[in-house]
């Protein structure tokens, strides 16, 4: 998949270390000298973060926070200025001064949870992580604004998204929000049919309004709580999992029966009936979501420690440090070939063993070549054709793991992998649903 690495949600491309002092005397200068508002000097800050010019852009937000000590803006650029810089206390104070100041900005609540996903307390992310989500993705009856990163509307994501509310209205999740949007995005997508072959297309301005109001919009969330009793299965031999990872060097094996029947069932519903699949411009037409944007629950996180305390030796003192779901279409592409940024990959399947037509793929393609250590993270995660040009050279051989219900892949995640071809039964039920997390960093394995 193409992974995303978890900084402040608005830094959006690699940053330089660049010379800070003589643009901080010049900010300075203008800050006490001159009458630029907060909202100048705050786009200021956005440049200088953008550079990595951190040590300024904490200066000059602590010269707006004295002429403004309300601005809430400043305090979450300050955070995120002060986490760039390893000062995570000071960074996480900023940011939940932020949200004490404007607990309605989504913004500084995703940086709090953010923060402490990177510091290892999962658990306590979960919370401002799901603030986030509810207030960037609630309705908004009034002047509705698409949310920026919905650049576009895809039908595939329509199509998903009108068999969902479907599904809820089956379950007896009546009410007017789901109707309204059920109803709304049946209108878009007729009129995307009719007027374009493409796949994303953006809408004329007499459906864009109606399409921010309903559009990717958190309607239902069904929660997943942690089971008193575990929810790994315990009725596995987890050491001779172990040894079976190692045997298949350099560490590969998968588990059945993953976890206890309960948990697979909770886990599914919290799948089927949450209405947070966001992420959805993808080659495959797949849609997904991931823990920072609503995907991650009480049994969720209780999966991923059980696991570090089953298997030992496998995953060492590596944290959980990303995870996120897919849901695909019955007949579609899946993720190309592609290795992550981590130490140890699980996967694992929800979907039914009837629904898939061809219980011999449907799953994951694992080859036995590690990504060098030397490529950049573009290159082992999105480059395919360097990539295939080096597992032939390399003389690499696969490792398929074919679809089950609740069968878990475990794998060195600098291995190359990829979806594998599927075909599964139409039908909102019958979707394939893989559950990704990975532990560690790829550098430390």
């Amino acid at each position: 998949m193409a992974f995303k690495l978890s900084l402040p949600f608005y830094l959006s491309k690699t940053m330089k270390l660049l010379s800070t002092m003589q643009t901080l005397f010049g900010r300075r200068a203008r800050a006490n000298e001159s009458t630029e508002t907060t909202a100048q000097l705050q786009t200021q800050v956005q440049d200088l973060l953008a550079s990595a010019q951190y040590d300024a852009a904490e200066k000059l937000c602590r010269l707006i926070l004295q002429k403004d000590e309300r601005s809430f803006k400043a305090y979450n650029s300050l955070g995120f200025a002060l986490q760039l810089m390893g000062r995570t206390s000071e960074a996480m104070q900023a940011y939940q001064s932020a949200r004490t100041l404007n607990p309605d900005y989504w913004q500084a609540a995703y940086n709090v949870g953010n923060l402490y996903k990177l510091t290892g307390q999962l658990d306590a992310a979960l919370s401002p992580f799901y603030d986030a989500m509810v207030m960037r993705r609630k309705v908004q009856a009034n002047d509705p604004q698409a949310d920026p990163q919905d650049k576009g509307i895809s039908q595939s994501k329509l199509l998903h998204d009108i068999e969902q509310l479907t599904y809820l209205i089956s379950q007896g999740k009546i009410d007017s929000n789901i109707l309204d949007a059920k109803a709304a995005l049946e209108e878009i997508l007729q009129y995307m049919k009719q007027h374009s072959a493409k796949v994303v297309m953006e809408l004329p301005p007499s459906l864009s309004a109606k399409c921010a109001k309903w559009f990717n919009r958190f309607l239902n969330y069904r929660d997943a709580p942690a089971l008193a009793g575990g929810a790994l299965n315990s009725d596995i031999d987890w050491a001779a999992v172990e040894d079976a990872y190692f045997a298949n060097a350099p560490g590969m094996t998968y588990i059945d029966n993953f976890l206890k029947p309960e948990a697979l069932t909770s886990l599914r519903r919290f799948c089927l009936e949450s209405t947070f699949w966001f992420d959805y411009q993808y080659f495959g037409e797949y849609v997904g979501c991931t823990i920072e944007d609503g995907f991650v629950c009480p049994l969720l996180l209780q999966i991923a420690e059980e696991q570090k305390a089953a298997m030992p030796r496998i995953f060492g003192d590596h944290r959980i440090h990303g995870m996120w779901g897919y849901k695909y279409d019955s007949e579609r592409t899946g993720i190309s070939i592609h290795a992550d940024f981590a130490a140890i990959n699980v996967n694992f399947w929800l979907a039914p063993d009837d629904a898939n037509l061809d219980p011999d793929s449907g799953g994951l393609v694992i080859w036995d070549k590690e990504a060098p250590l030397n490529w950049e993270f573009d290159d082992y995660n999105n480059n395919t054709e360097k990539i295939a040009a080096f597992l032939q050279e390399t003389g690499a051989k696969t490792f398929v793991v074919p679809h089950r219900q609740n069968r878990a892949a475990l794998f060195n995640s600098d291995l190359f992998h990829k979806t594998d071809n599927f075909r599964f039964k139409p039908g909102y039920e019958n979707r394939r649903i893989n559950v990704t997390m990975l532990f560690g960093d790829r550098r430390a394995s």
